[in-house]
């Protein structure tokens, strides 16, 4: 009696393992996952000495004066001699205009 029990069992048993579905055919038949694409890399923006510089001024008011001067350079990441150089082409282009004051303002469109 127990060996038919155990025969009947492992025969419930062994039938079920044979009725798994196949579910394969409704994922595209896909076998294997799908691979995402790898995130774009964005490259850091590079500003030039002369970008640091106009940017700097504009975070100060938009005017480098002898109370800010060393705030300006801080954030600019130059130095007073790399200031001395960068104020006239910066004039020259039309960026900055310096007064006899000795201070320098920003003429961008933000500080318009």
């Amino acid at each position: 009696m127990i060996r038919t029990s155990i025969a009947l069992a492992t025969c419930i048993g062994l039938s079920a393992c044979g009725a798994v579905t196949d579910f394969r055919s409704t994922l595209g038949n896909r076998t294997t996952a799908p691979v995402a694409a790898p995130a774009p890399v964005v490259a850091p923006q590079v500003m030039t000495a002369k970008e640091r510089l106009l940017s700097a001024i504009e975070g100060q008011g938009c005017q480098l004066n002898a109370s800010n001067v060393g705030a300006v350079l801080s954030a600019a990441v130059i130095t007073r001699e790399e200031l001395l150089q960068l104020t006239p082409q910066l004039q020259s282009e039309g960026r900055v205009e310096v007064s006899g004051s000795g201070t320098i303002r920003s003429t961008s469109a933000t500080c318009i």
